[in-house]
């Protein structure tokens, strides 16, 4: 979901910042257990351009979205860093795994420059990708 949603910052340059965008839509994943090869999975993904790199406004929407869903900071849900190199298209000690019961949902970074570049942004760009069947299990059972 990431390359689509810097495609629609790229085509809104002239648009005012910051700019906050979200999308929730299927996406095809490499499986070799399925006769296609592939399998999809839905996704929740949250991208900010801003002239700094705030991380602090992503991640607060990551933490509003948990709250809705009710899971507890610290109990239900953490931030694991990623180890450098861990995934590239974030800054180095920059990006974090989401963890939700135990299980990485998703991830939460500064992309990396070179990520930027490849799309011609010139402002810093933060976003939090998750997946949304944990997300919407764990809020039918809480």
């Amino acid at each position: 979901m990431v390359p689509g949603l810097l495609k629609c910052l790229y085509h809104n340059q002239g648009e005012g910042v910051p700019q906050k965008i979200f999308e929730i839509s299927e996406t095809a994943i490499l499986d070799n257990t399925t006769d296609t090869g592939a399998r999809n999975v839905r996704k929740i993904a949250i991208m900010q351009l801003n002239t700094s790199a705030s991380f602090e406004v992503i991640h607060g929407a990551l933490d509003l979205l948990m709250t809705k869903i009710a899971a507890v900071k610290g109990k239900d849900y953490e931030l694991r860093e990623h180890q450098d190199g861990q995934d590239p298209k974030y800054f180095a000690k920059r990006g974090a795994n989401v963890i939700l019961s135990g299980k990485v949902i998703g991830n939460i970074g500064v992309l990396h420059p070179e990520v930027l570049k490849n799309f011609e942004l010139k402002n810093p760009v933060t976003v939090v990708e998750l997946d949304f069947e944990p997300v919407w299990e764990f809020f039918k059972s809480h």
